[in-house]
């Protein structure tokens, strides 16, 4: 690391988020750890979130840049790793909060092995009483197996050595909003594997405004068409997919198959199971599944 760089720069996009960034500001404000700097992306706001933003400037290493219009989240992603110093980016969503000591975990991480660039640490899902939702989980197996089958890495609490990011970046397409951060992932992967920090990293806030993915299974089959013959259609991610290329497409199916039993189109959703469970059998024995019995049995409407 360059002499009086920081070792972090997190990155924070937000948008009209006055109510919840300061929390998420505070929780890294507790982190304890000094080499870092923040940089939060407001994204033309409405309301005082630029304003909240700044009061912590006297407190932390912290800088808001503005957008001149609204944007996509990638681009704001973007932007701020673009201007970030620190060697490594850590994305971490306005209304998303990290666990104490998170930054010092990832700090002892990289101090056992230097030459590690991209790695994460596990998320919890809370509700605003900070009762656990849900707990994504890491599968067995390679990176390469993992991330085919979805992505436990979110947006929050990921690592990624500035350099290797601005590589690949997040794709600003409208067309793959909700599926972006997956998509960038297996970009970066297939260059850089990444590892899990041991540890709790963020917390994911679930709140009656944040930005869910509302479109229906029939959009959700479109854009991961789009993400698919983008993954595909560029050689070095192709040969990292290639051993897991079925589970890849069945977990495809299996999620559109979950969204459709949402949104009461059973047909839909057994066909797009069925579709799923041909291509990957091993996905019958899987929480997903149970959810989506429950959910055409009526028992469910939560997606794990």
């Amino acid at each position: 690391m360059s002499l009086g760089l920081p070792l972090f720069s997190v990155v924070i996009p937000t948008y009209n988020r006055a109510g919840h960034i300061g929390r998420c500001l505070e929780s890294v404000l507790v982190q304890d750890f000094d080499e870092l700097e923040v940089v939060v992306v407001d994204n033309a706001s409405t309301d005082e979130t630029v304003l909240v933003a700044a009061s912590y400037s006297d407190r932390l290493s912290v800088r808001v840049l503005v957008n001149d219009a609204n944007y996509e989240r990638s681009f704001s992603r973007n932007r701020g790793a673009a201007e970030a110093f620190g060697r490594f980016v850590v994305f971490l969503d306005s209304d998303d909060v990290l666990q104490p000591g998170a930054l010092k975990r990832a700090s002892n991480f990289i101090a056992e092995d230097p030459t590690r660039r991209f790695f994460f640490q596990l998320l919890r899902v809370v509700d605003e009483d900070g009762e656990t939702v849900y707990q994504p989980r890491v599968g067995s197996g390679s990176m390469a197996r993992v991330l085919a089958e979805g992505n436990p890495l979110s947006c929050s609490g990921v690592y990624v050595e500035r350099e290797l990011f601005l590589r690949h970046r997040f794709e600003e397409s409208s067309e793959l909003i909700a599926s972006e951060d997956w998509h960038c992932w297996i970009r970066v992967a297939a260059e850089e594997s990444p590892e899990v920090c041991p540890g709790p990293g963020a917390l994911l806030v679930e709140h009656a405004g944040r930005t869910m993915a509302v479109d229906s299974w029939r959009d959700a089959e479109r854009r991961f068409h789009i993400l698919t013959e983008d993954l595909l259609g560029r050689s070095d991610v192709a040969r990292y997919l290639e051993p897991h290329r079925s589970l890849f497409l069945a977990t495809q199916q299996h999620y559109v198959a979950v969204k459709a039993a949402r949104q009461g189109d059973r047909v839909a959703s057994a066909i797009r199971f069925v579709r799923s469970i041909r291509r990957s059998p091993r996905l019958v024995f899987t929480r997903r599944t149970l959810h989506l019995v429950r959910l055409w049995l009526g028992w469910s409407r939560r997606v794990p």
